[in-house]
C-alpha cells in the first residue's frame, strides 16, 4: 500500500462518524449477541478483500480483563522512544472515537479518518452483501480501519489491544510476534463465563502457534496460569511469566507518580511512572517483558528506550488527578469489582505513605448495564463517606436513582437530590459543592464518567452521536 492510502475525500469527519455509526454497535445497544453468536468469518472475509492488511505490520496483540489499555499504551510508548513509527489501537475512547486509532501516540487526524471510511466504505458493503455472515459490526470496522491505516501508513510495528475475550474477538484475525495476558478476573460473565476458568480460555485464544506469551501477574493464581499454559502447549508457546521471571518495587514521589524499580534476568530498569497505583506496577513490568521479548526478535528495544517510553506513557482517566487541592479531585474507570479493589488499594497506600492527606471521601459513582454494581459498591463501602450516583451519557448507563438505592441498602451514605437521576456534570457539581478543602472527590464506576467528569473540568468539548441515544434519555436503566 501507498503512504498516500486513499485518493479521494467524499466526506466530511462528521459525515464519516455517521456513516460508521451505523453500523451495528454492541458497544452501546443495551441488548448484546450471546457469545455463541460471535465468529471471525466476517472479519476474514474483509480482510481478504482488502489484501489481508493486518498481516502487513508486525504485531503485539493483548488481551486481559484489567491492565491491558494501560499496559497497550505503555508497550506503544517505549516503541515510541525508540523512534519507530507504531501504531496503538484501542478501545473504548474517552472523547473522540479518533482515539481508538492512534499512530506515533497521536491520534488519527479527523481528515484522516474521514478517508479512511470513504476507502472502506466499499469492502464493507461488499462484505454484508457477499460474504454470508451477516453485516459489519462498528467495533469490526474500527478494528478493520486500524490495521488498513497502519499498513498504509507503513507502520514499523502495531499494538493491538482486544475488545471483548479474545478467541473471537475481531482483532483475533493477527499472526503477533508477541501475545500478552494481562489481569484476569470476573467480568462480562454472562458473555465470556462464569468462572475463572472459563473467562481464562476466552482469552489465552489470542495464543498462536510457536508464538511467545507474555503473563502479567494473576490475581486468581493457578486457576488462570494453568488454563495458559495448557493452551500454550497446544499451540508449542513459550510462555513468560512476569511474576516469577522479575522483581519489581515503587514507592510514590507524590500523587502523579511513583518511582519503579524492575529486575529481570537481563536487565534492571529504574524509571518515574506517571501512572498510580501497585496494578501499574505491574503492567509496567509487564511492557517490561514484552518489549525485552520484542528486543529478543530483533526489534532493537534498548534499555533507555524503555525508562523513556514508560515516563512518557500518557494514559488518562486511570488514577487521573484534576485537581489537586481544596478539595481534590480525581478519576478512574473501575467498573469490576478486582479493578475497584485495587482503586481502593492504591489510594490507601497512598494515604499511609503521607503524600495524600485527606479526611473524606466522596465518591460520585456511575455504571454501565452488565457490570456488577453491588460488588463494585461493596469495594467502596467502608472506603467512602458519602456517595453521589450519577449516570453518564453513555447508552446502557444505569439509573443513578437506582445505584442510589443500592448504597442505602449497603450503608452507604449518599447525598440526596430529590430523588432526580444525576447527570455526571450535576454530580460533580453537587460532589465539589459538599466537599471540604481537606476531602477526595473520587469519579469512577464506569471509564465513561471518569471521561465526563474530564470533560467537565477540562472544557472539552465531546463527541455526541446523533443516532446513539444516550444513558439520560435511558433512565430507566437498571444493572444487570
Amino acid at each position: 500500500m501507498s503512504q498516500n492510502f486513499s485518493t479521494f475525500n467524499s466526506l466530511t469527519y462528521s459525515e464519516a462518524v455517521d456513516l460508521c455509526l451505523s453500523l451495528a454497535d454492541f458497544e452501546r445497544n443495551t441488548h448484546s449477541p450471546n457469545h455463541s453468536d460471535f465468529h471471525l468469518e466476517r472479519m476474514m472475509f474483509l480482510a481478504d478483500l482488502l489484501g489481508d492488511p493486518q498481516n502487513s505490520v508486525p504485531s503485539v496483540h493483548i488481551a486481559g480483563t484489567k491492565g491491558k489499555g494501560s499496559t497497550s499504551a505503555m508497550i506503544a510508548s517505549i516503541i515510541d522512544a525508540s523512534g519507530k513509527n507504531v501504531g496503538l489501537a484501542t478501545s473504548p475512547h474517552l472523547h473522540s472515537l479518533t482515539e481508538r486509532i492512534k499512530f506515533c501516540m497521536r491520534s488519527i487526524p479527523k481528515d484522516d479518518f474521514a478517508k479512511l471510511v470513504s476507502d472502506l466504505w466499499p469492502f464493507v458493503e461488499r462484505t454484508s452483501a457477499e460474504g454470508k455472515y451477516g453485516g459489519v459490526t462498528w467495533f469490526e470496522f474500527m478494528v478493520m480501519g486500524a490495521f488498513y491505516y497502519y499498513a498504509a501508513k507503513q507502520a514499523n510495528i502495531q499494538v493491538i489491544e482486544t475488545g471483548l475475550g479474545g478467541r473471537l474477538d475481531a482483532t483475533n484475525i493477527l499472526c503477533p510476534e508477541v501475545s500478552v495476558i494481562t489481569s484476569i478476573s470476573l467480568d462480562h460473565t454472562k458473555i465470556l463465563g462464569d468462572t475463572i476458568e472459563l473467562i481464562t480460555k476466552e482469552k489465552s485464544g489470542i495464543i498462536k502457534h510457536n508464538t511467545p506469551v507474555v503473563v502479567a501477574p494473576q490475581p486468581y493464581g493457578d486457576q488462570a496460569y494453568s488454563v495458559i499454559a495448557d493452551v500454550a502447549s497446544q499451540h508449542s508457546a513459550n510462555v513468560l511469566d512476569v511474576r516469577s521471571a522479575y522483581k519489581f518495587s515503587a514507592v510514590p514521589n507524590d500523587i502523579y507518580t511513583q518511582q519503579v524499580v524492575v529486575s529481570g534476568d537481563n536487565d534492571e530498569y529504574s524509571f518515574k511512572l506517571p501512572l498510580m497505583g501497585a496494578h501499574q506496577v505491574e503492567n509496567a513490568t509487564t511492557a517490561i517483558a514484552a518489549s525485552e521479548t520484542l528486543n529478543g526478535l530483533g526489534f532493537e528495544l534498548s534499555r533507555s528506550n524503555i525508562e523513556d517510553g514508560l515516563e512518557a506513557v500518557h494514559w488518562p482517566a486511570r488514577l487521573q488527578v484534576l485537581q489537586d487541592e481544596g478539595p481534590i479531585l480525581m478519576v478512574d474507570g473501575a467498573h469490576n469489582t478486582h479493578s475497584a479493589l485495587s482503586l481502593v488499594k492504591a489510594i490507601e497506600e497512598m494515604r499511609r505513605s503521607g503524600i495524600l492527606q485527606i479526611n473524606r471521601v466522596i465518591l460520585i459513582f456511575g455504571v454501565l448495564s452488565g457490570h456488577d454494581s453491588v460488588g463494585v459498591l461493596e469495594q467502596f463501602g467502608s472506603f467512602a463517606s458519602v456517595i453521589v450516583p450519577v449516570s453518564s451519557r453513555h447508552p446502557r448507563s444505569t439509573s443513578s436513582d437506582f445505584l442510589g438505592e443500592q448504597a442505602q441498602k449497603l450503608g452507604v451514605g449518599l447525598v440526596q437530590h430529590s430523588g432526580v437521576t444525576l447527570t455526571v456534570r450535576e454530580g460533580v457539581e453537587l460532589a465539589l459543592s459538599v466537599a471540604g478543602i481537606n476531602d477526595l472527590v473520587l469519579a469512577t464506576g464506569s471509564i465513561s464518567v471518569a471521561a465526563e467528569v474530564i470533560e467537565w473540568k477540562e472544557s472539552i468539548v465531546p463527541e455526541v452521536y446523533s443516532n446513539i441515544p444516550t444513558g439520560i434519555e435511558n433512565r430507566g436503566q437498571r444493572s444487570q
